[in-house]
């Protein structure tokens, strides 16, 4: 059974892996639609990631919600 400090944790690391997901996506994005790629490929591409984006968040958020929705093992013990 996970433990209140389990729960915490994993929602650390989720929180961290979003950031991180953001951060990296984001810097990609803005690398393609300054023109770094051109033309359709290009434009599919940033479409692409702007859908890839949405759609982690959405996971993320998803993720997060089903941890709130835990609550920790009675007699759980932490190890």
């Amino acid at each position: 059974m996970a433990t209140q400090e389990h729960l915490d944790e994993a929602r650390r690391l989720i929180e961290r892996l979003r950031d991180h997901h953001a951060n990296e996506v984001v810097a990609l994005a803005r690398l393609v639609d300054a023109g770094a790629l051109r033309g359709a490929a290009g434009d599919r591409l940033a479409a692409d990631l702007r859908a890839w984006d949405q759609g982690l968040k959405d996971r993320f958020t998803r993720a997060l919600s089903l941890l709130d929705a835990l609550e920790p093992g009675e007699g759980a013990s932490s190890r």
